[in-house]
């Protein structure tokens, strides 16, 4: 299991002794979130330590890391240069020369950041050891925690994570930027699938990249990708008929508690997704509805 920033939560949280517990405990905790005009990067970050504290329990650490079925990637970035600094304005600098090189050509990214996978498991993941540009590092018991947090770690906005355990000196931030939906090829040179949860049809390869219509994921990084996300019609019942996003922490400064309604009514109703798709399996008829990507 492998994701980046919420993503990796998730995949962390799948992973704990009961994960039921830990997935719901991580949605409570996140969406209680409250944050106003007055916080700043540090206390974000503080923030961001208690989401994690609070379904990540020190009785999960040995199941995470030694799970019987899951083998856990977790994505983050260590920052270069520039883009490191404690200095917002020089951090925002950095972060916009990284906005505008990369509309030019991805690899600008390896300028400004290093790709850096945390994993569990007997080995390295395979996709981290054939033409990969980052390194990969071992979760332990010292370092699964600076890691979770390291991922969903926005630059400019949430303090980044220095130095984490076993992993080279730096500060560590989310891995969304390189990677930010699907950018890997989870299965070269094997007939492995990747089976991909996401909340909407286009695929976006790195956070930058949201606004460039024509970037798509690598070459060849799709050709063993099954994908599941919510058609139109599913979107349409939730509050305001759209996914519930970071941008809500805005939209809704002067009123957390319509943002937590609503977050909680678009989580009610997102349990229809998981029914849906586990009936759809166990009958059969999951081949009947694939469709090419």
């Amino acid at each position: 299991m492998a994701g980046s920033s919420a993503g990796a939560w998730r995949c962390l949280a799948m992973a704990c002794a009961s994960p039921p517990e830990a997935y719901e405990n991580l949605r409570l905790a996140y969406s209680r979130n409250v944050f106003t005009e007055h916080d700043t990067p540090a206390t974000i970050a503080e923030a961001l330590e208690r989401n994690v504290e609070a379904f990540l329990k020190e009785d999960d650490l040995p199941q995470v890391l030694r799970h019987p079925v899951f083998d856990l990637a977790v994505h983050t970035v260590r920052s270069r240069g520039p883009s490191a600094s404690p200095n917002r304005r020089v951090e925002g600098g950095a972060l916009l020369a990284s906005f505008v090189l990369n509309v030019f050509t991805r690899r600008a990214m390896d300028l400004f950041f290093e790709r850096v996978v945390f994993y569990a498991g007997s080995e390295a993941p395979l996709f981290t050891t054939k033409s990969f540009r980052g390194k990969a590092v071992r979760l332990t018991t010292d370092n699964i925690r600076l890691a979770a947090r390291a991922t969903g770690s926005l630059p400019y906005i949430i303090a980044g994570v220095d130095n984490i355990a076993d992993a080279p000196p730096g500060v560590y931030r989310d891995g969304g930027l390189v990677d930010y939906q699907l950018n890997q090829d989870y299965h070269p040179g094997d007939r492995g699938v990747t089976l991909f949860f996401h909340y909407q049809e286009r695929i976006v390869p790195g956070w930058f990249d949201k606004a460039l219509f024509w970037r798509n994921p690598p070459g060849g990084s799709l050709d063993r990708v099954l994908q599941v996300y919510p058609g139109r019609n599913f979107v349409d019942l939730l509050p305001g008929a759209k996914l519930p996003d970071r941008q809500d922490f805005i939209t809704f400064v002067n009123d957390p508690a319509e943002r937590i309604r609503r977050w909680d009514e678009a989580a009610q109703i997102s349990e229809i997704l998981g029914q849906e798709f586990l009936e759809t399996v166990e009958s059969g008829k999951l081949r009947e509805l694939v469709e090419p990507l």
